[in-house]
């Protein structure tokens, strides 16, 4: 069997395996045809809701509370226009509210597709949770907890969530109400959202954090949501709109069907190939793919790392460096919170599992400082799959949730192929 890996900003790697040998293989989902028309569409017929344009009324205060690194994200403000613009909404009543990055990463401007006429009419501001001042409070949530979230949002008439339904190591799940909590929240709220996760719990399970962001949404009383399921590369697979909880429910089962692997038995070999992404190709998104594989090889067994990745080292990733073993970083990750806690123990936890090969454009010495084995070359890659063992392929790796249990799951080229 031909075996077919999109990896980096482009490259592909191409290996002939056994068919036996196969224990999975998870092929991305591919990008809409037409992305602005199935959003037209998912607006016009909405999960249980009227049509998208019937929200609004002339007047109406706008807030589009819209997730960092949304795919396609310009495109879905310029639909979402048309539609404010159809019901005589005035442009400077609008407002695009985006999520401040404790990593501190530069964001593109989402109006960029909108008619000139009215691009700069239209308000566009990146939340800062160290603000007090620009914060408001909501109400306590049933734990106890007050809920502050950025005021235009609070005052907001109609606020529209938009962003991304993906996997999350903590919440379980991504999306919907997350992008107004903790997005758009305290820098406490934030900080008490980075964590390592739980890797005994799948993304069904019950979450604390998951429960209190739809609470928090439930609280705000916003009812319509906006939400794309990510496919290879920066783009989209499928959109969705509508009532938040009928969103979320179809989103999880989209995820399930596109991005989730199960099989009955780990591998010896895992073939991870990690793309760029709406939100780039750096460590975060090493992180997540290593934190599937991981789930998916033998104790002692090879994950090996498609990749084009060429980022400096984070505090997180310095600690790494800095200890003696991989096991030896995670006490003190936890303890110091870096930004990159998340990738950084990820990387740890799967460097204490497995021998992580890495195909990168790193400085070999820096691979080998954070506890993996540098890849020279595709080629380098197909000697260490020449020596029979069994194998799972991973495109799309740092989208994933992957674990073992009863009944296999991956989509295998035979069921889409390309």
């Amino acid at each position: 069997m031909s075996i077919r890996l999109n990896y980096g900003r482009g490259s592909r790697f191409e290996y002939e395996v056994a068919p036996d040998r196969i224990v999975a293989d998870h092929v991305a989902p591919s990008p809409v045809m037409d992305f602005a028309d199935d959003l037209r569409k998912a607006l016009e017929q909405p999960l249980d809701f009227p049509p998208f344009a019937q929200l609004f009324v002339p007047g109406d205060r706008v807030l589009l509370a819209l997730d960092r690194h949304t795919p396609r994200s310009a495109t879905i403000i310029a639909e979402v226009w048309k539609a404010l613009e159809q019901r005589g909404v005035d442009p400077q009543s609008v407002r695009i509210l985006q999520p401040g990055g404790i990593d501190g990463d530069p964001l593109s401007d989402p109006r960029s597709e909108l008619p000139v006429s009215v691009r700069e009419q239209i308000a566009w501001s990146i939340h800062d949770p160290a603000d007090k001042q620009s914060q408001a409070f909501l109400a306590s949530a049933t734990n106890g907890e007050p809920i502050y979230l950025a005021r235009e949002l609070v005052d907001a008439e109609v606020a529209v969530s938009i962003g991304e339904l993906a996997f999350d190591s903590l919440m379980g799940y991504r999306g919907t109400g997350s992008v107004f909590y903790p997005g758009l929240s305290s820098v406490d709220a934030i900080q008490r959202a980075v964590g390592i996760g739980h890797q005994e719990l799948a993304p069904n399970d019950d979450r604390p954090l998951r429960q209190l962001v739809d609470e928090v949404t439930w609280l705000l009383g916003t009812l319509f949501s906006i939400q794309v399921i990510p496919s290879s590369g920066s783009d989209v697979a499928q959109v969705l709109a509508g009532a938040n909880d009928n969103v979320f429910r179809r989103g999880q089962k989209l995820l399930a069907e596109h991005w989730q692997i199960e099989i009955d038995k780990r591998a010896d070999i895992v073939v991870a190939a990690v793309d760029c992404d709406a939100e780039g190709h750096g460590w975060k998104q090493i992180g997540a793919a290593l934190a599937s594989a991981r789930n998916l090889v033998t104790r002692g067994g090879a994950i090996i790392l498609l990749t084009e990745l060429s980022a400096e080292l984070t505090p997180g990733l310095e600690l790494l460096r800095d200890t003696k073993s991989p096991r030896d970083a995670l006490r003190p990750l936890r303890k110091m919170s870096p930004v990159d806690l998340v990738p950084a123990s990820q990387i740890a936890q799967a460097a204490d599992w497995a021998d992580v090969y890495l195909l990168s454009r790193l400085n070999d010495d820096v691979v080998v400082d954070l506890f993996m084995l540098p890849l020279k070359d595709e080629q380098a890659v197909r000697r260490l799959l020449d020596n029979k063992r069994s194998c799972v392929f991973i495109e799309g790796a740092q989208h994933t949730h992957a674990q073992v249990g009863a009944g296999a799951r991956a989509t295998s080229r035979c069921e889409n192929s390309r």
